[in-house]
């Protein structure tokens, strides 16, 4: 009698102990940013000139949200700069036409397994650690994220602070790509008037809301769109790139790309684009074109 009061004792003190730790760090759900990208990113409001600011294979910026939790193990999405591929904005993944497809980045933490430090010891994240470990420190006394990777032969010491962006999940976008949403919010989302390079008015109601998603001119209308951050390899640019795509899930939708341009008063204007070659010399650069598209914000 005794052994089977003790484990029912155990028992309930782990469940409650589980449920009291997903609650506290339910205060720290949101998106967040690497502190250094996010200062880089918030002066210039370019992933070009904030090139330098972080590494582009490292986890720039991660999702959490307890409602991923299943027996204790959160699941959390993350985000890095390079990546050649457009990606689903799921939690972990998801099955379409018996493809399973995953979004950009995910590593999971046992919600029981924090240690004295207040460090969770993480599992699968296998494209930062490399064969090693690394550890997430979910302070929420002090709202406060840390990733850190510790030192051995192979790698250096990693310590990546992290700045909330957003705090809640609309119910309809429950598990944004946390590096789409930041950058999208602040260089696309809005409503604006939509004119052609002749000043034609094309829409006056155009509208990119924060998961994307184009509405209120007939040619890009269901469209979703991205802020690129894929500069790390090709051919240089001076400006920035945005991208609308029909169907993230379909590799031969209809897609459209254009170099970006934003004023003060967030005014952007949109340009093809071309290879081409620096005056005077035989360096290559991508240059813009025509403009196509002015979008004025409302």
């Amino acid at each position: 009698m005794f052994n089977k009061l003790s484990f029912f004792l155990l028992a309930f003190s782990v469940n409650v102990f589980s449920q009291t730790n997903l609650i506290e760090i339910s205060t720290l759900n949101g998106v967040w940013i690497a502190e250094e990208y996010y200062n880089a990113f918030e002066e210039n409001n370019s992933a070009i000139k904030s090139k330098n600011a972080f590494d582009y294979s490292y986890p720039v910026a991660l999702r959490i949200n307890t409602s991923e939790n299943k027996n204790g193990i959160l699941n959390i999405g993350y985000s890095v700069l390079h990546d050649h591929f457009l990606h689903p904005e799921v939690s972990k993944y998801v099955v379409k036409n018996k493809d399973t497809i995953s979004e950009q980045g995910s590593f999971s933490v046992d919600l029981n397994s924090k240690d004295s430090l207040g460090f969770y010891k993480i599992i699968d994240f296998r494209e930062f650690n490399n064969d090693w470990v690394s550890y997430l420190s979910l302070d929420s006394q002090n709202s406060t994220v840390t990733l850190y990777r510790p030192k051995n032969k192979e790698h250096t010491e990693e310590i990546i602070k992290y700045k909330r962006v957003k705090s809640t999940f609309n119910k309809d976008y429950q598990y944004p790509n946390p590096l789409y949403y930041y950058t999208r919010s602040k260089n696309l989302v809005g409503n604006y008037v939509l004119k052609d390079i002749n000043d034609n008015l094309l829409s006056n109601d155009l509208v990119i809301s924060e998961d994307g998603l184009v509405k209120g001119y007939s040619l890009l209308e269901g469209f979703t769109v991205y802020f690129s951050t894929d500069i790390y390899c090709g051919l240089p640019s001076n400006e920035d790139l945005v991208i609308f795509i029909r169907d993230v899930f379909d590799n031969e939708s209809k897609s459209y790309a254009y170099s970006y341009v934003k004023d003060k008063k967030g005014n952007i204007s949109l340009y093809n684009n071309e290879m081409g070659t620096i005056e005077g010399t035989n360096f290559e650069v991508i240059k813009l074109t025509d403009k196509v598209y002015d979008l004025i914000k409302k």
